[in-house]
């Protein structure tokens, strides 16, 4: 298969890197000219659990910047674009570098963060079958030429409700979601074959918002207190936080009819236990003076409460101060 990854942070760089690896005509699409160089002369490292390492020839791939796309992106046709940037960074000028690399079959893929960004993208490409990824894959670039795989995870791949089958004039609805299955089994054969544990979603939303809950609670808490996951859970008073903002969540979704973990807590202490060590990707904006996706995460919890006339202090209190770093 012929895939485009557009963003190659740490995330884009892992699974690319190992569809490139694993045989896939892999195309990266960077920001900067200075990666896409570097990438296209050094090519680069994947590190894996147990200092497992594999180098990836830049003979591999090819790599790109967004401006080059409409240079170089129509020759290609990629079968999916991977769409692996910050939700803030999905803005007028991305979607058209996109329309300039998709060929007519391309099917998109979408690894955000948050909600929002799956309607932004359907908006512009109505006709697109578009898939939203939910993974809970750790990557961290740990040089410009480099990417550890922090642990194995799970990736979930299916056709989210809000973004709707891609519409044709012909063909039953019936027909529509048999092709759609279709389309994301044969990125998942790919992804499996890469080395990655994926599964096909029949109901993507539920991990959507389960995602967003927990990014929602752990994210801006080890933000503001400037520790790794696992220590939210080593004092009562951020275990408190925790279960307020939990609880919050947990009515903002019964409030819509979004289905929920049974004990969303247990589920959101189990990922810090898990993911102990780990710096959040809050915090690391944080430490490096970047914008966050504060609103995107817990910013959209409070504007869905406030539709239905729900205080949420918590996740408001937060999204302030996470703003006003």
């Amino acid at each position: 298969m012929k895939i485009d990854i557009i963003g190659a942070g740490a995330l884009g760089m892992l699974f690319g890197g190992m569809l490139a690896g694993a045989g896939e005509q892999v195309a990266f699409w960077t920001r900067t000219p200075e990666q896409a160089e570097m990438l296209n002369r050094e090519g680069f490292e994947v590190e894996g659990p147990k200092e497992s390492k594999f180098f990836i020839d830049s003979g591999s791939f090819a790599a790109h910047t967004l401006h080059q796309a409409a240079e170089h992106g129509r020759d290609r046709a990629p079968d999916w674009i991977l769409l692996t940037v910050k939700q803030r960074h999905i803005d007028d000028r991305l979607l058209k570098a996109m329309g300039e690399i998709m060929g007519p079959k391309t099917k998109i893929a979408c690894y955000q963060n948050g909600v929002g960004h799956l309607e932004k993208i359907k908006t512009a490409f109505p006709d697109r079958y578009l898939y939203a990824v939910v993974t809970t894959e750790g990557a961290k670039r740990t040089s410009g030429g480099n990417v550890k795989r922090a642990g194995l995870g799970k990736t979930e791949v299916g056709i989210p409700v809000s973004a709707g089958l891609k519409k044709r004039e012909q063909g039953s609805l019936a027909e529509l979601d048999r092709i759609g299955r279709e389309n994301a089994e044969s990125l998942i054969l790919g992804l499996e074959k890469a080395g990655f544990a994926v599964f096909l979603s029949n109901d993507i939303d539920k991990e959507i918002y389960r995602k967003l809950l927990i990014n929602a609670v752990i994210n801006p808490l080890t933000a503001l207190l400037r520790i790794p996951n696992g220590e939210l859970l080593a004092r009562n008073e951020r275990t408190d936080l925790m279960r307020q903002l939990c609880d919050e969540g947990v009515a903002v979704y019964q409030a819509y009819g979004i289905s929920v973990d049974p004990d969303m807590y247990g589920t959101i202490a189990a990922v810090c236990h898990s993911t102990a060590a780990n710096t959040s990707s809050m915090l690391k904006d944080v430490l490096e003076g970047s914008p966050t996706e504060v609103d995107f995460i817990n910013g959209r919890l409070v504007e869905m409460a406030r539709k239905v006339n729900l205080h949420i202090p918590g996740h408001e209190t937060l999204w302030r101060l996470i703003s006003a770093l």
